[in-house]
């Protein structure tokens, strides 16, 4: 955990932020900043949590395949990754970082990555990773032994029996079939709070098994029975993989405190809250926890997750993050799809897609001044729910940078006044039935505005069926020359003059 005042922060972070006229591009908002992987000890900025040796990425298991992927903040999104010195059929994905070792083998490797960013700054570092048998366990509910030890010839059968006998930082593979936690400890009881605890002393890295689809059902019974129940996890060094999950309610996976967490490459679907009569339970799949406001966690990645079919509630709640990156996920066919709450210093929200949302998309409180961060690259297609994005809620935030968007529907700023902000909208395209304010702008102003703290410029702009986008939300060839310098399309272009027949600001 980290502990700075709020202002003294805000101070530092607006003293690293680089402003350009309103014709040219942006350079970077905040210092380029490769989080993981890394080596043990180290921090991707001195005095803060450093990385520990129960982490995922340190350890392999002979013969199953090593797949992790780099988390990197701040630079010139987006970035281009190497490796150096790696082991025989260990790649990266040179766009992604995401880094694969079909057959790991051997006992210790020790490569490096480098991350290089659009600016040309570059951030590597080196890692070990020990190969070996020693501190994984298994579970199988299909043929997994009541008797099993976890290995993997005798793989544990019920959740309940592999987390009571795990310890922290060991890997826990899950093979296909479905998991119940239902019968794990439970920290609360009574409707509507049912939650199960990972303790601090046990496993919590799960990873579905290279090629399987193992998926955890939350247990809830619509019709009677049994309410289903919360997960909560310590976030330090937690990394949860690859799991499909059903029949959550209220909340599927909680964290709580912590740093280094991962949540990657899950399939969330199915979670069933009825909100008329549990309102104010931050019903979603995923809710972070901190302590008090200017206590954070640290550097919690949330990356190619799919979330959907959740029609009263939300894919993510968020509280008290500091240099979280929430990246690349899908959020479709629900109600919201990410709160961004109160005291989440440099947040990065990036490249995710919202499709076909009747609420909010990018929204929440964003309730305290500490709240600052970037929100950029991302999609938006839900041109009937009831915004795209939602900003400064509460009329409290400070910065946000909000850049590079795709945007199909309204686009709210909520009260601001000297306080708050300065909010930056530019190299969006802005898809909206409102001219906004100034008219054109398509950035509706709720409440009392203080313009002075808007800035505005070279966004792409018009109404909806203006021909600007197709119904994917990408950019029609009557608008392809701004492939690559406006909305979330990624493509190397020189940036050109805007047309005509549409506003730009």
């Amino acid at each position: 955990m980290l502990t700075i005042p709020s202002r003294l922060f805000l101070r530092l972070g607006l003293s690293l932020l680089v402003l350009c006229a309103s014709t040219q591009s942006f350079a970077a908002n905040y210092p380029l900043e490769l989080v993981s992987p890394r080596a043990v000890g180290t921090t991707p900025v001195s005095g803060n949590s450093a990385i520990t040796a129960g982490n995922r990425i340190f350890k392999a298991y002979p013969g199953i395949e090593y797949n992790i992927r780099a988390v990197v903040i701040g630079g010139a999104y987006p970035y281009t990754f190497s490796l150096s010195g790696a082991p025989a059929g260990m790649t990266i994905n040179p766009q992604t970082g995401e880094i694969r070792w079909p057959n790991a083998a051997g006992t210790t490797v020790t490569p490096t990555i480098t991350v290089t960013d659009t600016e040309g700054t570059q951030r590597s570092s080196p890692w070990t990773i020990t190969v070996t048998t020693s501190g994984f366990r298994f579970i199988d509910s299909v043929n997994g032994s009541t008797s099993g030890n976890g290995s993997i010839n005798s793989p544990h059968r019920a959740l309940e029996t592999m987390v009571s006998s795990s310890a922290v930082g060991e890997i826990v593979y899950f093979r296909n079939g479905v998991y119940s936690p239902l019968a794990m400890r439970r920290g609360s009881v009574g409707t509507p709070w049912e939650r199960v605890e990972v303790e601090n002393n046990q496993a919590n890295i799960w990873i579905a098994y290279p090629g399987e689809a193992p998926i955890l059902d939350f247990g809830f019974n619509s019709a009677g029975g049994e309410p289903g129940v919360i997960v909560r996890f310590p976030m330090t060094n937690l990394y949860v993989d690859g799991l499909e999950t059903r029949n959550s309610r209220i909340i599927g996976f909680q964290v709580d405190r912590g740093s280094y967490g991962v949540f990657r490459r899950l399939r969330m679907h199915d979670h069933n809250m009825i909100r008329a009569n549990l309102d104010g339970t931050n019903a979603s799949f995923i809710m972070t926890l901190g302590g008090q406001a200017g206590d954070w966690c640290q550097y919690l990645a949330i990356q190619n997750n799919e979330f959907y079919n959740m029609p009263a509630d939300m894919a993510l709640k968020i509280y008290q993050q500091w240099k979280m990156v929430i990246e690349n996920n899908t959020m479709r066919d629900g109600f919201f799809g990410t709160e961004l709450k109160a005291d989440m210093p440099q947040f990065t929200y990036r490249a995710n897609t919202h499709l076909r949302l009747t609420g909010r998309a990018i929204g929440g409180n964003m309730h305290e001044n500490s709240t600052t961060g970037e929100i950029n690259f991302n999609l938006v297609n839900s041109p009937a729910g009831q915004a795209a994005l939602d900003i400064n809620q509460d009329g409290m935030a400070g910065r946000i940078d909000i850049y590079r968007n795709t945007l199909m529907g309204p686009v709210w700023l909520r009260s601001t006044d000297a306080a708050d902000g300065p909010f930056r909208f530019y190299d969006n395209v802005i898809i909206s039935s409102d001219s906004g304010t100034p008219s054109g702008s398509r950035i509706y102003n709720m409440g009392a505005v203080d313009q002075s703290r808007i800035m505005i410029s070279n966004n792409l702009t018009g109404a909806p069926g203006g021909g600007i986008v197709d119904a994917s939300g990408l950019l029609t060839s009557g608008y392809a020359q701004y492939r690559g310098v406006r909305g979330h399309e990624l493509a190397n272009v020189t940036r050109p003059r805007p047309p005509t027949s549409v506003s730009a600001q």
